[in-house]
């Protein structure tokens, strides 16, 4: 198994790889794609997960921004109603 994929894997995804691995050859053969496709998805809704936690903290980055321009804007806008 790629050191990579078990760096990356869930632990019990790659335990039970290597169980697999133990097996006589008719059932590794029939078990290895399966663990190997389970490997692969939990490692890409990770990247997911982790890309989606990080857009949601831009977006409360930039809500967080907006809110300070708002409060700007509208202080300078009472400023110069008193000004007029």
């Amino acid at each position: 198994m790629n050191t990579t994929l078990e760096q990356t894997a869930p632990p019990e995804l790659v335990r039970l790889r290597r169980r697999i691995e133990a097996l006589p050859k008719e059932l590794r053969d029939e078990l290895e794609p399966m663990a190997d496709q389970a490997i692969e998805d939990a490692i890409y809704r990770g990247r997911v997960l982790g890309l989606a936690k990080e857009a949601i903290a831009q977006f409360r980055l930039d809500v967080a921004a907006m809110k300070f321009d708002l409060e700007a804007t509208r202080r300078e806008r009472d400023a110069l109603k008193r000004w007029v």
